[in-house]
């Protein structure tokens, strides 16, 4: 209840700053961060076994993509996706506007410390910009279904009238 009070107050406090004179641009703003999967993660997920879907929500475990996953503004989590649903969009809503909680989700900080910046700078949840949403999105190359998440995460993105921090993580082998 007092999230969902705290969101409509954000909100709210943008679009009438936005009224005011404010910068428009803080609507629909989306910060896109190209990250790596740690090499070191990327070998120890390799070593377990299991029900992948399960790992990847609940531990951050990464051996099959694409994964989703999307975060409050306070690092509390949303929403996770393991592989493309034609109603990803449509469950996106429902969470986001209503401000669900996923209560057995892995924590923002866990998936961020395991990537890296391209030049292998580490990462931190303080090094984040401020944002609504932060969306971590892992990927590879030559990947089609990873392909068409994003294609529809994207589209889904411009829709959103809110800043938003996007993470699009490689988990290819270095």
């Amino acid at each position: 209840m007092i999230r969902t009070l705290m969101t409509k107050f954000f909100h709210l406090t943008l679009f009438f700053a936005t009224l005011l004179g404010g910068s428009s641009c803080l609507f629909a703003q989306v910060i896109e961060t190209e990250l790596k999967q740690s090499q070191e993660a990327i070998t120890v997920d390799q070593r377990l076994v299991g029900n992948v879907g399960a790992q990847a929500k609940r531990e951050g475990v990464i051996l099959d993509v694409p994964q989703l996953f999307v975060y409050y503004r306070d690092y509390s989590p949303a929403y996770h996706l393991s592989g493309f649903r034609p109603t990803m969009t449509k469950e996106l809503d429902l969470v986001v506007d209503d401000h669900r909680i996923e209560r057995s989700m892995v924590k923002l900080e866990r998936l961020v410390e395991r990537a890296y910046y391209p030049d292998q700078t580490p990462l931190a949840v303080s090094d984040l910009p401020a944002a609504s949403l932060y969306v971590v999105f892992y990927t590879k190359a030559d990947c089609a279904q990873c392909a068409q998440t994003e294609t529809v995460l994207r589209q889904w993105l411009e829709t959103r009238d809110q800043p938003i921090s996007l993470m699009l993580i490689g988990v290819d082998a270095d």
